[in-house]
């Protein structure tokens, strides 16, 4: 049966890998579907690298590294819904659970004063906890404030407004460096932290809200999700109330590269790599989407969904939508350090601390946000004789302070080179990566007590890898929505973490919704074809943001 409509994806990431699978799983049969990426690989910012130990050079050893994300929460709507994905993909046998009881789920440290402060688990631990307790007092202030009323504030206004300038400073701001990599000052808390913003709009008090178990930020799509996911697979459920964390034997990639494998092996999506997108023409009385590609013959669909980043997919549009680019993206060195056991070893077990406003600068840490005690956190990612003989840390640099930070290797450099020119110009490659390394093997040698050289030094600087969204995100993209469904009446819509949440589980579940959706509106014709109608409440994969 020849196509009568066709679904185009643009971006092979995570995000573009699910939309185009799940719409490989629900589409018509004769419905036809492409997944178009720029890049050779696809994947994205999952990247996970198996490399010899230098300590076992015969190759009776290996060690993982993770320059992207490197775990997942299965909590939630959306870690269910990617629990489903990881079964369906066959991923059970290959999962590395963190258990709620171990150390690297129960010890997560904040670097203040000059050391380690583990974080509290409980309101008696914070009552005595040296950086908390002082600023309780202010913090009780919560539950007689009220709300404000406004629609968005930074998360530092809001947590400043309810628990204190101290709260925001010592400890959500590290929490912002962690996820983020952002600015307290700067980010939305509305787009960010939902829940807070949602206790207090509809307690009055976040501490109330938490007390009565509100705040939950679940469409209603989510909870029907939700409620099919436990009814097919309830043990899922035991997996969740017993997990902290979990990843994959060979790294997150290992999910990423699973959902290409299941695309090709299905047949039903034609994926082109090193095919790069220059522009989209939309043609609304033919239906038609005109797809330039560099180099390459035109691609035509009837629908477009585009998991590029919001800056990226403006490039191909001839109107300008300030929404699409309002937001920046920050920049992230990681630093992966391999040490020999022998040598180096941890004194406080965890899985990693975090460096809050009030310790950082670009100054005094060069912009480090965090380390990850990786070999604590997932030890069985290590192969052969590599296994507990190697200590492995993660750590995370620049960020919102990224220039700031490369501004001293640009300063200290003699050349006169701009820190664009270092971060972009080939000739400085080397330099900006030993500084990196330098900042990271200082940093755990400072805050770790740590003198041994490392084995295995890696340095990847991702450039522009995790969106920033601003304050007034949310109506910003409440205001695309609209202007999409009247431009392009269902023939665009969007996805990824650019949009409605950067977590890996917020892209997958994101994907699937907007996905669905598409299908939805999928009519047969009487000769029992699938072909795609407009006109009437258009997709544009933006309906969250009123929900929300």
């Amino acid at each position: 049966m020849a196509p009568r409509t066709h679904i185009a994806v643009l971006g092979g990431g995570i995000s573009g890998l699910s939309t185009a699978w799940y719409l490989a799983r629900t589409a018509p049969p004769n419905v036809k579907i492409t997944l178009i990426e720029g890049a050779k690989r696809t994947g994205g910012w999952l990247h996970s690298d198996r490399v010899a130990d230098p300590q076992h050079p015969n190759g009776k050893g290996s060690v993982l590294l993770e320059s992207g994300p490197r775990s997942l929460r299965p909590q939630g709507v959306s870690g269910l819904n990617t629990l489903e994905m990881v079964r369906e993909l066959g991923l059970d046998s290959k999962i590395e659970p963190v258990s709620k009881s171990s150390p690297a789920a129960m010890n997560r440290y904040i670097y203040s004063h000059k050391t380690l402060h583990k974080l509290p688990s409980s309101i008696m631990g914070a009552l005595t906890h040296p950086l908390l307790a002082a600023k309780i007092p202010r913090a009780g202030l919560d539950l007689v404030k009220g709300g404000s009323g406004q629609e968005d504030e930074s998360i530092q206004d809001f947590v400043t407004r309810r628990f204190g300038k101290g709260f925001s400073d010592d400890l959500i701001s590290a929490m912002v460096h962690g996820i983020y990599a952002g600015d307290v000052t700067k980010l939305s808390v509305r787009s960010t932290f939902g829940m807070l913003y949602h206790m207090e709009k509809d307690y009055g008090s976040v501490v109330l809200g938490m007390l009565l178990g509100g705040g939950a930020v679940e469409t209603p799509w989510d909870l029907t999700l939700k409620e099919k996911i436990i009814k097919e697979m309830p043990d899922l459920q035991e997996f969740v109330s017993k997990t902290s964390i979990y990843s994959f034997t060979d790294g997150l990639e290992e999910l990423s590269r699973s959902l290409e494998k299941d695309l090709v092996k299905g047949g039903r999506v034609d994926i082109h790599k090193d095919s790069i997108v220059e522009k989209l023409d939309a043609n609304l009385d033919s239906r038609d989407v005109r797809i330039s590609i560099k180099g390459q013959e035109p691609v035509h669909a009837n629908t477009v969904i585009s998991a590029l980043p919001p800056l990226k997919l403006q490039k191909l549009l001839s109107k300008p939508y300030p929404e699409l680019t309002h937001n920046p993206s920050v920049t992230v060195a990681v630093v992966n350090l391999v040490y020999s056991a022998d040598q180096a070893r941890l004194a406080s077990p965890g899985f990693g601390y975090l460096i809050p406003r009030s310790e950082n600068s670009a100054v005094n840490h060069r912009g480090l946000l965090g380390v990850v005690f990786d070999s604590c956190a997932i030890p069985e990612q290590d192969k052969g004789e590599s296994q507990g003989k190697t200590l492995k840390l993660t750590a995370m640099i620049g960020g919102h302070m990224f220039n700031e930070a490369l501004s001293q290797l640009a300063s200290g450099s003699g050349s006169g080179a701009s820190t664009l020119d270092l971060e972009l110009t080939g000739s400085h490659k080397e330099d900006v990566n030993e500084f990196f390394a330098k900042t990271a093997m200082d940093a755990v040698k400072k805050h770790l007590k740590i003198d041994a050289a490392p084995e295995l030094v890696k340095v990847h600087i991702h450039h522009e890898c995790i969106p920033q969204y601003l304050v007034g995100h949310l109506q910003r993209m409440q205001t695309l929505d609209q202007s999409f469904r009247k431009d392009f009446d269902g023939l665009l819509g969007v996805t990824g973490a650019g949009y409605l949440g950067i977590s890996v589980n917020d892209c997958i579940k994101n994907a699937r919704e907007v996905a669905e959706a598409v299908v939805s509106k999928l009519e047969e014709e009487d000769d029992g074809e699938a072909q795609l109608v407009g006109r009437q409440d258009a997709i544009t994969g933006l309906e969250r943001s009123w929900f929300l």
